[in-house]
């Protein structure tokens, strides 16, 4: 064969190989193929898979060391599953009786009705079936205190009309010390000044007993620009028995910094986006050290166009952090400082001490894995969060709250955009996204993706034992009824 057609086979052979190469990796990111599964186990089973129906919040496994929880949701009410008799219904406890089907009234017809929907609240037995143990209308959050004692479903009942002139607005929440046997509704609320959406709330416990709950910062009401001690609310509450009792943070100023201060430190930026309103994008993040310090991050992030007209939107970031302190009484915010050019997505401190965030320094929105040093309040990069079109160029985001920090993993649900080079679609700018599942071993600095769906595939996470439950796909298209985990140490 001549040399030069021996090139140009070689050279053909070669382009072939690195185009199957490319079409390979888009197409095994899109249809989810592959992952590791290590250290494979059932959790355990379901009698109907509907108990395991998955939606994108209030829903999948909670693991304590008194109990395993699974909460699924259906479109539907709770005949569809054929309730026990033993098996409580959380809408009499609240009401006394069965919650009303919605109204049929002269005007309904003129309105879309909203879909009843069912939560269904199962516990794992010693048979390793889990068994339905309460059933209550609408989206349902449980949240279990450290020791497993105490649980907490969030709900999005309406409190019963007798109860409507006590002031309190929040939706019903209902707890049990006795793992699901009684339910009480807890009257005066949990957290009620924090969100009046019960579910909304995402409690942060510093140990058994002590919890954290916010909602958004207030804003100074007084123009006069003088602070007053204790004027304003951080819109984060502390409680030291559970949630019971709460009180909030209150500071001399507010925590929010407007939108104007943020814009006359960039003259060049001539278009400004309003969408998430005067304060931009806000994130409070709360971290509790010992029984004397705590700290709050409140972090806003404004979008703008990009001078040039031609590139990307960009971020401009601030985060205001409180320090607060306390003796015998109170905490009180004893500090604020502000960095221009933070955002911290995430924070999370596991039980060992470690503490880990996603935060982002740049000016795309775009986060990165980084560790806090606790004592000189200081980040240290880790590493870039994973795609599943590595190692094509991508840009990866976390899907929702899908951040999991364990004893020695971290756990991570990303979505990732790859951008095709423009000579294969000169004809318009393409981007194609994918879901993956990744844990890291080493903080992130290295990830591993998981055999799991990147949609609604995770249903839990147990940290003091880094390990991931999961299912195989949603009960409507996989008739599997069992639950499995994965070990990630």
């Amino acid at each position: 064969m001549p040399r030069s057609k021996l090139f140009t086979t070689l050279f053909v052979a070669l382009l072939g190989g690195a185009a199957l190469w490319y079409m390979w990796i888009l197409t095994s990111a899109k249809l989810e193929w592959g992952g590791a599964s290590p250290d494979q186990q059932q959790l355990g089973t379901v009698q109907d898979t509907r108990m395991r129906a998955m939606t994108q919040y209030c829903t999948g496994v909670v693991a304590t060391g008194q109990g395993t929880w699974l909460v699924g949701r259906l479109n539907g009410d709770a005949s569809q599953l054929k309730p026990a008799a033993e098996v409580v219904n959380l809408d009499t406890v609240v009401y006394g009786k069965p919650k009303a089907p919605q109204s049929s009234g002269i005007y309904s017809h003129l309105f879309v009705p909203e879909e009843e929907e069912t939560s269904f609240i199962s516990r794992l037995d010693a048979q390793g079936q889990f068994q339905l143990v309460a059933h209550v209308s609408g989206a349902a959050c449980l949240v279990a205190s450290p020791d497993g004692a105490s649980l907490f479903l969030l709900t999005g009942l309406d409190r019963p009309e007798t109860a409507s002139a006590d002031g309190i607005n929040q939706t019903v929440v209902l707890r049990s010390d006795d793992q699901g046997k009684h339910w009480t509704w807890l009257t005066k609320g949990w957290f009620a000044e924090a969100d009046y959406v019960a579910w909304s709330l995402k409690p942060y416990f510093h140990n058994a007993d002590e919890v954290w709950a916010w909602g958004r910062p207030d804003v100074a009401q007084d123009d006069s620009g003088e602070a007053t001690p204790g004027a304003v609310s951080t819109g984060v509450f502390y409680s030291a028995d559970r949630g019971m009792n709460s009180t909030a943070i209150m500071a001399s100023e507010s925590l929010l910094v407007p939108a104007a201060s943020v814009h006359e430190k960039h003259p060049d930026i001539t278009q400004w986006h309003t969408d998430r309103g005067e304060h931009g994008e806000v994130q409070t993040n709360v971290l509790q050290l010992d029984a004397r310090q705590a700290f709050i991050w409140v972090s806003q992030r404004f979008w703008a166009s990009n001078p040039d007209g031609v590139g990307n939107h960009l971020a401009f970031n601030l985060t205001t952090r409180a320090r607060l302190q306390r003796e015998e009484g109170p905490w009180r915010v004893v500090e604020i400082q502000r960095d221009d050019n933070l955002y911290v997505s995430r924070l999370i401190q596991n039980d060992a001490g470690k503490v880990i965030g996603l935060i982002d320094q740049g000016n795309q929105g775009r986060d990165v894995v980084a560790e806090l040093d606790t004592t000189a309040l200081a980040w240290r990069t880790l590493g870039d969060l994973p795609s599943v079109f590595s190692p094509l160029p991508s840009a990866s985001q976390v899907r929702g709250t899908n951040f999991w920090v364990g004893q020695n993993s971290l756990l991570v649900n990303t979505t990732s955009a790859h951008q095709p080079p423009r000579w294969l679609y000169w004809w318009a700018d393409v981007n194609i996204s994918a879901d993956g599942v990744f844990y890291s071993r080493d903080w992130g600095q290295s990830w591993t993706r998981l055999d799991i769906d990147g949609y609604l595939g995770i249903i839990g996470f147990q940290p003091d034992q880094d390990r991931v439950f999961w299912g195989n796909g949603n009960w409507y298209d996989n008739n599997d009824g069992g639950l499995y985990s994965y070990g990630l140490r």
